[in-house]
């Protein structure tokens, strides 16, 4: 009777733990991080792929939206519902318009039970990234780590060559989802640009030359050979010393301006305040920030390739 019992309760555990593999993932339920989280372009929900080549290729996708405007969802999961990569990849690029409204959008889509794959791109990446080189790059970087297995070089090794591609294409622009037809407001904003890099860059550079040119010879300018800056805190101002020497005669002199104090109040980059001297932005690297993204509106039309493996 107690074996009975064991054999049973052994049976019954077991029926417990087979749900927690055995999942299929629908367009409904599967988890879109990028809705939460910009920078997260990666669906690995089932944890096939590892975190160091999830991180890695979230950075290439990242980077990829932010100089071409492809947005772009990798989803490797053991099922999906049907088992066909192919309907399930269309399915959910339409369902979540992923791209813009040009449809630079692109998908890529491994289900390792179902030993399907997919490569689908948007109307508009289709003369980027036609069908020949999307089952060139699934041939040569892709199919041969799927078939030992090797989940992590076979998505690694396709999102870097396919955000190759993408990156030499230099008709590809991220302008930030509008239409074509708003390049009347694109061309406004170069014009902003411009007036403002005359009006705070050009005219201020050109009258610091101007202004420092030593007083003594008359035609050589002075180079700044030591600054300083003294903080009252007090009155809430930083007076800045700067120490200028003429090559020509060696004449020094001292010169000084005012700022008001920086509270932590500027923006993002390190932009200095706008009417004081112009020394240059901050930081090159992208606006990062962790708020959720929203998918352009893009739509698939069939192109790209897959298969089985």
């Amino acid at each position: 009777m107690k074996i009975v019992l064991s054999l049973l309760l052994f049976f019954a555990l077991c029926a417990d733990m087979q749900p927690l593999h055995a999942g299929i993932y629908t367009v409904d339920n599967l988890p879109m991080v990028y809705l939460k989280d910009r920078t997260k372009h990666v669906v690995n929900p089932d944890g096939i792929l590892s975190a160091s080549i999830v991180e890695r290729m979230d950075s290439m996708l990242y980077r990829l939206e932010a100089e071409k405007g492809v947005q772009s969802v990798v989803a490797v999961v053991e099922r999906v519902e049907g088992g066909d990569c192919y309907e399930f990849a269309i399915t959910l690029g339409n369902r979540y318009g992923v791209g813009s409204r040009q449809n630079t959008g692109l998908i890529i889509l491994l289900s390792t039970q179902d030993r399907c794959y997919q490569i689908l791109t948007g109307e508009g990446l289709e003369g980027t990234l036609p069908d020949a080189i999307c089952r060139r790059i699934e041939n040569r970087k892709m199919v041969p780590f799927l078939k030992t297995g090797d989940w992590d070089n076979a998505m690694l090794q396709t999102v870097a060559a396919v955000c190759g591609v993408i990156e030499g294409d230099t008709s590809l622009l991220n302008t930030g989802g509008k239409d074509s037809d708003d390049g009347g407001g694109f061309g406004l904003v170069w014009l902003a640009l411009g007036i403002v890099t005359v009006g705070f860059i050009i005219i201020p550079a050109y009258a610091r030359r101007k202004r420092y040119t030593c007083p003594q010879c008359g035609h050589r300018p002075m180079y700044r050979t030591n600054s300083s800056t003294v903080e009252d805190r007090f009155n809430g101002v930083a007076h800045h010393y700067e120490y200028f020497r003429c090559p020509q005669c060696g004449h020094t002199e001292c010169r000084s301006h005012d700022e008001p104090l920086d509270h932590g109040g500027g923006g993002p980059g390190g932009f200095p305040p706008i009417f004081g001297p112009f020394r240059g932005f901050g930081g090159g690297s992208f606006g990062g920030g962790s708020g959720g993204g929203s998918f352009g509106g893009g739509s698939f039309g069939g192109g790209g390739s897959g298969g089985k493996f």
